[in-house]
């Protein structure tokens, strides 16, 4: 059976089905089988999920044109339901959209959606990534739930200030919630979405105006993951020291030239021809060949990365960088799953704040940080080897300590 869910917040939970509105979870019909997208709340139901499908793509274009009018039309309403819920200045994020908005404009909008459901999954093939879209869509869902502790008199400080005026009118203004797009970028990236949370691109001096729900964040992180995930497409062994220092004393004879060793590693695997790297890049070309992931990687201008990501029109200036960083990307997100697995069966109620690149930012209660060991160990386990993770720890997302 085919139904739509009416608010994606765990607290907000209901349901149209058979025709008919449903507001309480024990009285669910049976035989609920596909829906649109990932809600927190169907986690443990077997439920096909047509958005999914569309890996990012827009819908518009692909509907037949018994579909367009109506949709439409029903999109035309919400539009006009969204403004007027904004101007009247109403949390979405404390309020369930279905107690906003007519009882009929919600039967017509799910009836519509539930065609278009129905038609997305006859007519598109299932993308082969279909399970991985599907547990970090609920993930992101489950982050996009919780509201960001955010001291709001301390931002509006900043309000009239040369520098962060302009940042803190935004950070004021945007929706107090983590809204991820998972489609967002070609290479597998996530993105947040307009309006919402800038966890991605918040200057530092903010980030000591958000606190944590419980009592401490926690963040996790790859040390040097982009050339760690080189080094295992490579088939190396991984240095169990800091990376960019194995590669100042490997190459440049001393671990204290680390942060040249960085800037020349870089600019040597992304196609750098400066002069000054000369002699250390035909000492990296040496040991990793660039060209041999390219022969396995890419071939007629597409890449094909071990998790089955394809990025087609790439160039061949692109293409290393591709899939170094799709691969890179992947790999933290499939990391941030395990650990949110083990987050939600063993905590009491810490749960995963954010992941920034390829790092994953805990909100934790003191008698889960047990748990930590367990987390690390999670992290840096990889089909690569076992990856240096480093860990902080602190009050809020500016102010932390190396633990």
């Amino acid at each position: 059976m085919i139904f739509q869910t009416l608010d994606d917040k765990s607290s907000c939970v209901g349901i149209y089905a058979n025709k008919n509105l449903y507001f309480d979870i024990k009285e669910f019909p049976m035989g609920l089988e596909a829906t649109w997208s990932p809600s927190s709340h169907l986690r443990d139901k077997d439920i096909e999920y047509a958005s999914l499908y569309l890996e990012g793509r827009s819908v518009d274009p692909l509907l037949p044109e018994y579909l367009k009018d109506d949709w439409n039309d029903v999109t035309n309403k919400l539009r006009s339901f969204r403004r007027s819920l904004m101007i009247s200045k109403i949390d979405m994020g404390q309020n369930c959209f279905y107690d906003l908005v007519p009882k009929r404009f919600l039967i017509e909008y799910c009836e519509i959606k539930n065609k278009i459901t129905s038609y997305v999954l006859e007519k598109i093939e299932r993308p082969s990534r279909y399970e991985f879209y599907k547990s970090l869509g609920l993930m992101l869902e489950d982050i996009s739930n919780r509201r960001v502790n955010i001291d709001r008199r301390k931002v509006a400080s900043l309000v009239g200030s040369s520098k962060w005026s302009n940042h803190a009118e935004r950070l004021l203004k945007n929706s107090p919630y983590i809204n991820y797009n998972q489609f967002g970028t070609k290479t597998g990236r996530l993105t947040t979405k307009s309006k919402t949370f800038p966890i991605l691109t918040l200057p530092s001096d903010l980030k000591k105006f958000v606190v944590p729900t419980n009592d401490l964040f926690v963040e996790l992180d790859f040390n040097g993951a982009e050339v760690r995930v080189l080094l295992g497409l490579g088939g190396f062994d991984q240095p169990e020291v800091d990376v960019h220092s194995y590669h100042a004393h490997k190459f440049l004879g001393s671990s204290s030239l680390r942060a040249k060793a960085k800037v020349d590693f870089f600019s040597w695997l992304y196609g750098s021809k400066s002069k000054n790297i000369k002699e250390i890049s035909d000492l990296l070309e040496k040991d990793y060949n660039k060209e041999s992931l390219l022969q396995k990687f890419y071939q007629d201008n597409t890449v094909r990365t071990i998790y089955n990501k394809v990025i087609k029109d790439v160039s061949p200036h692109h293409a290393l960088n591709y899939i170094i960083q799709s691969t890179s990307a992947d790999l933290t997100l499939k990391q941030a799953l395990k650990m949110d697995f083990l987050i939600r069966e063993k905590s009491s109620s810490s749960f995963i704040f954010g992941i920034v690149h390829d790092s994953v930012i805990l909100d934790m209660k003191k008698e889960d940080l047990f748990l930590l060991p367990s987390l690390k160990y999670l992290m840096s386990s990889t089909e690569f080897g076992s990856f240096r993770i480093n860990a902080r720890a602190g009050k809020n997302l500016l102010e932390m300590k190396n633990i």
